[in-house]
């Protein structure tokens, strides 16, 4: 199934509808599930209806269902990209934090000399370039 081509209430009903499989593939009562979550039992319904749960609900009725692992896939990229910049010390791939500049010049009605208007056209770039590069989930 491809996620990236769904609505996001689409992605909602088919997580809800697996979710539901998977408690009846494992002969679980909606009760049983609730028990081993440590949830409720409408909390159990509302999340196989499509109603609005936590994220923490969501981790707790896939531990309840035994599931917790395929968070792995989601993950995995993360922890990667993590483990090996410890590897080898290299700091080059962690998230940078982007901030923008206060123009303080610019309010001061104040122009800047031509060497700073393309030193702040090469931040800006960096910036750009910065925020596409780095997609942090």
């Amino acid at each position: 199934m491809k996620f990236s081509t769904m609505s996001d209430s689409e992605i909602i009903a088919d997580l809800c509808c697996r979710i539901k499989d998977a408690r009846i593939e494992q002969r679980l009562s909606q009760i049983d599930l609730a028990e081993r979550a440590g949830l409720g039992i409408a909390t159990i319904k509302r999340a196989e209806m499509g109603g609005s749960v936590t994220l923490s609900t969501l981790i707790c009725i896939l531990r309840g269902l035994n599931r917790l692992h395929q968070l792995e896939g989601v993950l995995f990229d993360a922890e990667v990209r993590s483990f090996n910049a410890q590897i080898s010390g290299d700091r080059q791939n962690a998230p940078l934090r982007i901030r923008k500049k206060a123009v303080t010049a610019a309010a001061d009605g104040m122009e800047k000399p031509l060497s700073e208007k393309s030193a702040d056209s090469t931040a800006v770039d960096w910036y750009i370039s910065a925020a596409e590069n780095n997609v942090i989930w």
